[in-house]
């Protein structure tokens, strides 16, 4: 049970970033300030209630594999500031984490999130996602958008919902995935629930106190 439980989330970690990073990623010229103003965005502990404690941040953008149907470019735009948050884990294998990216100008930042935050997203979202998983099988049942509030300048959100099995044990996973842009920030969450989706209501929270942050 423990070893699935840690696959499904090892899975999410990988696939999530992959599906939201571009394969033409943004030129790196960050600096000093917007790195601070990034982290400082980021999830943190005290976001969270008794029970989440932050670890290892897990993501593997570098080697993403890609998808035929969802292949953006940010190759002519210009990242000033990247931070990825630690994952923050309950003991039953859920987690959150988050990608915060800022680019040089508001006009990057919006074409960045365009061309990323597509309806495509959610289906290179569940192939990734069954990809990432082996040796575990993965059956998708819901891969599409998610109804969140509105975040920033403009926001979207995607719902994942699998069963994952490996060596004779199922466990059903629910993954949200919430990303907005303000000015010029770029934020990408990742809420992974065993069982069942973790609470509307405390998505919500973190998605607000983030995107507060960057204002």
């Amino acid at each position: 049970m423990s070893r699935l439980l840690g696959v499904a989330a090892l899975a999410a970690a990988i696939a999530v970033p992959a599906a939201l990073a571009s394969n033409g990623d943004p030129q790196k010229r960050l600096t000093k300030a917007d790195q601070a103003k990034a982290r400082s965005i980021a999830l943190h502990a005290s976001d969270f209630p008794a029970g989440w404690v932050g670890g290892p941040n897990t993501h593997t953008t570098r080697d993403s594999p890609r998808c035929a149907t969802y292949n953006p470019d940010q190759s002519d735009l210009v990242e000033t500031g990247s931070v990825d948050s630690p994952d923050f884990k309950r003991a039953d294998g859920s987690f959150v984490s988050s990608s915060v990216g800022i680019f040089k100008t508001k006009k990057m930042a919006k074409a960045g999130y365009e061309r990323v935050s597509k309806p495509q997203l959610a289906s290179c979202f569940g192939e990734l996602f069954k990809k990432g998983a082996a040796p575990a099988t993965v059956q998708l049942l819901q891969v599409g958008p998610l109804a969140f509030r509105h975040l920033g300048d403009r926001s979207n959100a995607y719902r994942l919902m699998a069963n994952v099995s490996l060596q004779g044990v199922t466990i059903p996973v629910a993954i949200d995935i919430v990303a907005f842009n303000r000015a010029r920030v770029d934020v990408a969450m990742i809420f992974l629930g065993i069982r069942a989706p973790l609470p509307a209501s405390f998505e919500q929270s973190l998605a607000a106190r983030v995107a507060a942050r960057a204002a």
